[in-house]
């Protein structure tokens, strides 16, 4: 079960700088339009000091952080949903992640051109919610065509789906995203329709260096929008990190000390993202290795047991389930037997996040 987010925005926006600093590659970031024509993909480990501290416990000979995978797509432009730039290209790429990463330019910078010739966050996020709104309403009035018809041949059985995507369609007629729409939707449907706006996305405000002390009127703007739509806005110079991530460490925690970044911005968006996905993390504590899970909330310990093997979720018994808090309180799973605190569970219990797992299986 693998979850992932694109990067997607306007040309020249960072998105590639961003994906080499979340997934310390070095893919092409140059000053034109479309230099990512195929996306690039990472997988990133998901900061996890809970894992670390486990790890004190247990002393495993190998420890294995849970990760994300990010796609660093080309840059989309105004008249996409109608095959502008690289139009559906784009929108191919995109229809198969999990959630959005949207990067937004906050920064002037004479060497770096915007494809529209200012700086403006807010018209660029719009711009790119139009783009995807249109390309949805198009795929929407298609299938209700197809539903109609079916409709009309005495198939009832999709009348359902009809009046949910009639819904939708007004929805997205009205410019409005699915997602902010407030009609209850099947997200696994919504995902094999491919429809866009019905994803969870983020904002990664681009800013530059003087904007880490001193946050310029583009970045308020752009914050001031994500509080109205209810959508997280990070800030993060992306330019700047970049280059601190390559110092060692020492170097790196004083040069990024010195504009008042305690920690990376890569934390954060992972860490949204992961928030974005409603994923949780379990962890296994077997042999020689412990290791770190990702888990839609709200899954059984029968989907634990085949994220790990599908012969584990074919014979599976049972499972011994200790929270984190009692698992380090106690000193590991023997400690916790002893005080008491472990349970011994069917499949059908739903995990909760940091539970720390041993599965029994035939």
């Amino acid at each position: 079960m693998g979850f992932c987010c694109g990067i997607v925005g306007l040309p020249n926006a960072g998105k590639s700088t961003l994906f080499n600093l979340l997934t310390n590659t070095s893919v092409p970031a140059e000053n034109y339009p479309f230099c990512t024509i195929d996306p690039n993909v990472g997988v990133v480990s998901v900061p996890d000091k809970d894992l670390e501290a486990l790890a004190q416990v247990v002393r495993p000979e190998k420890v294995t952080y849970t990760t994300l995978e990010f796609f660093d797509i080309a840059g989309l432009v105004k008249g996409a949903s109608r095959g502008e730039g690289l139009g559906n290209q784009f929108l191919s790429h995109i229809r198969g992640v999990d959630a959005i990463v949207h990067v937004v330019r906050c920064f002037e910078d004479p060497d770096v051109s915007h494809i529209y010739n200012r700086v403006d966050p807010v018209s660029d996020t719009e711009i790119v919610l139009t783009e995807l709104i249109l390309a949805d309403l198009g795929i929407v009035e298609r299938r209700l065509l197809s539903l109609g018809k079916a409709l009309r041949a005495g198939k009832k059985d999709y009348r359902k789906e009809y009046d949910l995507l009639s819904s939708i369609r007004d929805t997205l007629a009205e410019g409005k995203c699915i997602r902010d729409s407030g009609i209850e939707f099947d997200p696994g449907d919504m995902k094999g329709l491919g429809l866009l706006t019905a994803k969870p996305y983020l904002i990664v405000a681009n800013v530059g260096e003087e904007d880490l002390t001193n946050p310029s009127s583009e970045l308020e703007d752009i914050q001031r929008w994500g509080l109205e739509h209810g959508v997280p806005v990070i800030p993060v110079c992306t330019k700047f990190e970049l280059e601190a991530s390559e110092l060692d460490p020492p170097d790196r925690d004083e040069i990024l000390g010195s504009v008042g970044i305690e920690k990376s911005a890569t934390e954060d968006i992972i860490n949204a993202c992961y928030n974005l996905l409603d994923l949780i993390t379990f962890y296994t504590p077997v042999g020689t290795e412990l290791k770190a899970w990702t888990l839609k909330n709200g899954c059984t310990l029968f989907d634990a047991a085949g994220l790990i093997h599908t012969d584990m979720q074919k014979g599976f018994i049972k499972a011994q389930v200790v929270s984190f808090d009692d698992f380090i309180k106690y000193g590991g799973m023997a400690g916790a037997k002893e005080a008491g605190v472990v349970l011994v569970e069917g499949k059908e219990f739903v995990v909760r996040h940091k539970d720390v797992l041993v599965i029994h299986f035939r």
